[in-house]
C-alpha cells in the first residue's frame, strides 16, 4: 500500500522533472534567439586608428624625424613590464600617442599629444608620464602641434 508520504515525494519528484524540463526549454529558446541576434548584430566594428589631430601630429613628425620611426598608439604593456601583477594592473590599459624608434630601433622619446579631451586631466597625465619615466623614457608633451623645428630641438 502506497502511503501518504510517498505520494508526496512521488508529487514533488514530478513538479521537480517538470520544472527542469521547462528551465532547459527556456535556455534552448534563448540560445538560438542569442544566435539570431548575433548574426544580425555585428559586435565589433573599425574605427580610425588615430584621430584627425592626431594625423596632423604624425605627418609633422615624419617631417621632423625622417631618418626615425613614428609608431602611434602603442600600448604601455609594449613599453613596459613589471614584476608584480598589481603594478602592472596600473598600466595594461594605456596607451600612448606616439613613440619615436631610432634605426636601431630603440625608443628616442614618447610623445603626448593632449586635445581638448584632455582638459582637467593634468594628474592623471602626470601619472601617466611619471611611470613611463621611471621605465627610463623620455616623454614630451604637447597641446598644441609644435613646428618641425620645435620638434627636432626637443627630440634630438
Amino acid at each position: 500500500m502506497v502511503n501518504l508520504s510517498q505520494i508526496t515525494f512521488l508529487i514533488i519528484g514530478c513538479i521537480a522533472s517538470l520544472a527542469i524540463l521547462i528551465i532547459i526549454n527556456l535556455e534552448k529558446i534563448k540560445f538560438k534567439r542569442d544566435i539570431q541576434i548575433n548574426t544580425t548584430k555585428k559586435e565589433y566594428y573599425a574605427k580610425p586608428v588615430i584621430s584627425k589631430f592626431e594625423i596632423k601630429m604624425f605627418e609633422r613628425l615624419k617631417k621632423a624625424c625622417p631618418e626615425h620611426h613614428v609608431l602611434a598608439q602603442v600600448a604601455f604593456s609594449a613599453l613596459m613590464t613589471s614584476n608584480y601583477m598589481a603594478t602592472r594592473n596600473k598600466f595594461n590599459r594605456k596607451v600612448t600617442d606616439f613613440v619615436i624608434l631610432n634605426h636601431h630601433l630603440d625608443v628616442v622619446c614618447i610623445i603626448e599629444l593632449d586635445d581638448p579631451s584632455h582638459a582637467g586631466k593634468g594628474n592623471e597625465d602626470a601619472k601617466r608620464d611619471a611611470m613611463l619615466q621611471e621605465a627610463g623614457y623620455t616623454v614630451l608633451r604637447y597641446t598644441n602641434i609644435p613646428t618641425v623645428r620645435q620638434l627636432q630641438k626637443d627630440i634630438y
